[in-house]
């Protein structure tokens, strides 16, 4: 997955008992980690009765894909598995891609690269705290668990929306692993493999690796040059030492590098706006998808990332101890056709260093059968330090259709960002009567932003060539409550309700990108929400039935995102806050294991109401390019959205066929306010897969299709610095066919 996390893959804290989380290296009779149940076809993934119960029994809404799932729907980053998970979006808000999520319409409105999102990702354990660690592919993924609502009760930091934790396979002391070859369109191919080596009786090794080399799928109306080609390649080795009957240490080496070349959207007006030929500057709204016009701008990408963590794990009679130190970094350079124009007009060159580093330690224990309890301390340091730099690369008053009424010009934001975030934390769970149990959790919190840096006017072209527009040198701190209580009751084995009312908040925030307005740099407030929650979990028919469900009411206190503002002489992205808002909605997913014979089911609907309360007509000063009434919705809130898998098995005496169909849809949403431009299409897809090989799974051979009606919808889309529409278009269809051979155990 990632960007450091390509390789540093997720340690994801699976859940305890009820809502706790702990590292799946060690059992413990009571506490064990859990991992919901996931069709495991055809091939399985092991996993505990009490893994399972513990992710099923928890107060609260939590969805996990399984390895063997991520590999049959072909889900090769972090980004993908939003289509099937209900109530979560991401989308690449840039060629550059930078990710931006959200959780039931809570997540990150940025595409600067310097802002947090208001969920937490983890890999391995460790907290990713920019969009470029986790921008990558994964590799040697156990599961993926998406929490929902406001965390950091029992582990990592305070979020508002929720977390999603990535567990990559941990090394144990058996011999074997596996070696995976796939090519697909666009004369892509791709090779990934795992080997455990058992070392000693108490040392194991675990490498990993993952390669993607492709051409691009898009193509240039006028050069013929290609974009959006993939070559990413990602390591990571685990060793596990083991100290003792009751204690172990993990560490964790990764490392990884992207250099493809970005994608590039389509300025779908841009012909209108300079009076040209069809084509010669833009591409045209009902242009192919495939279609784009960069002309002669050198696109390119330069990222490497790497770190290591180590995670220590201790058992006693009365319950563990885990801690989780690590230490990451990042460097990328991208230059970046954010204008979907052959003229290089708000075009991008983003380049940036970041370091982060974290430890997280928590006890988790059983006390009088009664009472389980978990108290941790979490802290934190990241910096990043970068040059954000827009280029207007074309004489405008010439062509007499000028945003700046100026020559050339090219403006640059020069930065540098450092966080620091300690917290501690409580989780309760006391069973008050049979089958009742009371959860009260509570959170202290403090955090230190410190920004310095502005936008500098390069070329002169609005004041004298190397002067500051805008600079600010701020430190804002400040100290936070948050807490959750909760009642969850057993109808029956297997069968919860439950309730819950938390409050989470999001750190303040800056706004990096290069502006000619000073006011667009301002600091952005915390970011405060309050969640009510009640859902059901169930798990029938000899647990071959797991539904769950929830409805919820979220209630917003400075929400921050993406506003269309008002600059001098243009109009430009800015960050803000909304003051008030609100989001209700429910969700439900489940698992059919041998509905009928050999048949598995998988699906989730997700339903979103997500309105602003109080109406906002300026940010910082600034006007809004469209004022933003009471009643509009919430950026990246599809109303519905749902998702379906089914697959077949046909047995035929030592060998399998299984037969895969999945479909997604999601409906259309903004991605910022106040700007006409940025309603995004509906999204659909579906794809088929058929996969042989012996029932022993020592090897398979898969053929696929995505996409298959080929569609090709608006992802994401924006006004411009010239007042056009960019938009980037979704994948169109992808064919494939991979290879997948185990060895040893």
């Amino acid at each position: 997955m990632t960007s450091t996390a390509c390789a540093t893959l997720a340690h994801a804290a699976p859940t305890t008992g009820v809502g706790q989380h702990r590292p799946t290296t060690t059992t413990h009779a009571v506490h064990a980690p859990v991992h919901h149940a996931a069709p495991q076809l055809p091939e399985t993934i092991h996993v505990s009765r009490t893994r399972q119960q513990a992710y099923h029994s928890q107060p609260g809404t939590v969805n996990v894909i399984s390895g063997a799932e991520l590999r049959q729907l072909r889900l090769e980053s972090p980004k993908d598995i939003a289509a099937f998970v209900p109530g979560v979006t991401a989308v690449n808000a840039t060629s550059g891609s930078t990710p931006i999520f959200s959780i039931r319409g809570v997540g990150l409105d940025d595409y600067s690269g310097t802002n947090m999102g208001g969920i937490g990702i983890y890999l391995d354990g460790v907290f990713a705290p920019y969009p470029e660690f986790y921008s990558g592919q994964m590799l040697d993924v156990q599961n993926i668990a998406v929490e929902k609502g406001p965390q950091g009760f029992d582990y990592g930091r305070s979020t508002t929306g929720g977390s999603m934790n990535v567990e990559s396979v941990k090394p144990d002391n058996k011999f074997g692993g596996y070696a995976d070859w796939g090519y697909s369109s666009y004369n892509t191919n791709t090779g990934k493999f795992a080997v455990n080596v058992p070392i000693t009786d108490r040392i194991f090794n675990r490498t990993a690796f993952s390669y993607t080399k492709g051409d691009g799928w898009q193509h240039d109306i006028h050069t013929n040059e290609r974009y959006g080609a993939q070559d990413i390649l990602a390591v990571r080795n685990l060793t596990k030492f083991v100290i003792d009957d009751k204690s172990s240490l993990l560490l964790n080496l990764h490392y990884t590098r992207n250099r493809g070349t970005p994608s590039s959207p389509q300025d779908t007006n841009a012909d209108s706006m300079y009076g040209t030929p069809t084509g010669a500057i833009g591409v045209g709204p009902n242009a192919s998808a495939n279609a784009v016009n960069v002309g002669n701008q050198d696109v390119r990408r330069q990222e490497d990332g790497g770190g290591v963590s180590v995670t220590y794990n201790r058992d006693f009679s009365f319950g563990q101890f885990v801690s989780t130190t690590a230490i990451d970094f990042y460097r990328r350079n991208i230059i970046d056709n954010y204008d979907g124009e052959s003229l290089h007009i708000g075009d991008n060159n983003w380049q940036d260093q970041s370091i982060a580093q974290m430890h997280d330690m928590h006890l988790r224990t059983n006390i009088a059968k009664r009472l389980h309890l978990t108290v941790g301390v979490y802290e934190s340091y990241d910096k990043i330090k970068g040059t954000y730099s827009d280029q207007e690369d074309v004489d405008f008053a010439a062509a007499g259709v000028s945003p700046f009424d100026a020559p050339p010009a090219t403006f640059a934001q020069h930065f540098t960002q450092q966080n620091v975030s300690t917290g501690v934390y409580v989780n309760t769970v006391t069973n008050v009567i049979k089958n009742l149990d009371f959860i009260a959790s509570g959170r202290f919190s403090y955090d230190d932003r410190a920004y310095r840096g502005g936008t500098t006017d390069e070329t002169g072209s609005l004041i004298g060539a190397g002067q500051n527009i805008s600079y600010i040198n701020e430190d804002h701190s400040y100290e936070r409550y948050t807490g959750r209580v909760g009642l969850r009751y057993r109808i029956r084995p297997g069968t919860f309700v439950y309730g819950t009312i938390s409050n989470g908040y999001k750190a303040g925030s800056y706004f990096s990108a290069a502006s000619t307005a000073p006011q667009s740099l301002g600091y952005v407030r915390p970011e405060n929400l309050i969640a009510y929650e009640v859902g059901i979990k169930a798990s029938l028919l000899h647990n071959r039935l797991q539904l769950e469900g929830a409805l919820f009411d979220y209630e917003y206190h400075n929400r921050q995102t993406l506003v269309l503002a008002q600059m001098p002489k243009t109009t430009a992205l800015t960050l803000g806050s909304i003051p008030r808002a609100r989001t209700r909605g429910g969700e439900i997913s489940g698992t059919w294991h041998n509905a009928i014979p050999n048949l598995d089911l998988r699906g989730s609907f997700a339903y979103l109401d997500a309105k602003i309360i109080d109406s906002v007509d300026n940010v910082r000063g600034l006007s809004l390019y469209q004022s933003i009434p009471s009643g509009s919705a919430l950026p990246f809130s599809p109303r519905f959205s749902w998702d379906a898998v089914a697959r077949y098995n046909i047995n035929m005496d030592r060998y399998r066929m299984t037969l895969q169909a999945s479909y997604s849809w999601k409906d259309n949403m903004l991605v910022a306010l106040s700007d006409p431009n940025a309603k995004i299409s509906k999204i659909s897809s579906l794809g088929l897969r058929m996969t042989f090989g012996p029932k022993t799974e020592k090897w398979s051979a898969s053929v696929y299709v995505e996409n298959l009606t080929n569609n090709h919808g608006d992802t994401y889309s924006f006004t411009g610095n010239d007042n056009s529409r960019a938009q980037y278009i979704q994948t169109p269809r992808w064919v494939g066919c991979e290879l997948h051979y185990k060895f040893g155990k």
